[in-house]
């Protein structure tokens, strides 16, 4: 399945681990709202520390992530906005902020009458600067790809080159995109109902990732 595209104090393994706990009740909570299945906000947001695999050593320069112009204009979505630390993204039009905290937003909504989700999760590393797959792997579940994980060609947000990968369950297909910028790494993932046509889902996802907003941008 290859697709395409056009604040806290807290220490980072902290954090994630508050994450990784709300997203546990929510997922709980979520249970048998949609036939049974996983909260559509949240799959797979469990964490790691970047440090938890010796193969990834961390990158002591303070080099942030290459800077470049847009390819192509996308409108930004223009529903409830998600910020965690600083760090904002819309979500589509209709949808609704189901969840707000210091380490984890998220929404819901319908996709032609189908069950959509969106999470942005940001953590704080604490002066240690990630590699684009260590940013990628962050919020996984120690170890464990998610399922059905396919890594897809890197896309923009904000201007920087991001990570962007795709997993799928019997439930849900997922979307997620991943940053390193300033000491923060950061995850916007959007989940659909498998029977949302492809395209609508690329829209949809693309649309989130141009309303992509940090203090940098914001200077």
């Amino acid at each position: 399945m290859r697709r395409r595209l056009g604040g806290t104090t807290m220490g980072g393994r902290g954090t994630a681990a508050v994450a990784v706990s709300i997203m546990t009740v929510l997922a709980l909570g979520a249970c048998g709202s949609d036939g049974g299945g996983t909260d559509p906000s949240g799959t797979e947001t469990s964490s790691t520390s970047p440090s938890d695999d010796p193969t990834d050593t961390l990158t002591p320069s303070p080099t942030q992530p290459l800077l470049v112009p847009e390819a192509e204009t996308v409108e930004p979505a223009s529903g409830p906005r998600l910020e965690v630390d600083d760090i904002r993204v819309n979500v589509p039009k209709g949808w609704q902020q189901t969840f707000d905290s210091v380490v984890v937003d998220t929404a819901l909504g319908r996709v032609d009458g189908k069950s959509g989700g969106a999470l942005l999760s940001v953590s704080p590393t604490g002066g240690d600067v990630l590699t684009p797959k260590q940013a990628e792997r962050y919020f996984w579940k120690r170890g464990q790809e998610p399922p059905n994980y396919e890594k897809q060609d890197d896309v923009l947000m904000g201007g920087l080159t991001s990570g962007y990968y795709t997993a799928r369950d019997k439930f849900y297909e997922m979307h997620a995109v991943t940053l390193w910028e300033d000491n923060h790494v950061t995850k916007v993932q959007l989940n659909f109902d498998p029977k949302v046509p492809d395209e609508v889902q690329q829209e949809l996802l693309q649309s989130v990732v141009a309303s992509y907003s940090s203090p940098r941008m914001r200077l």
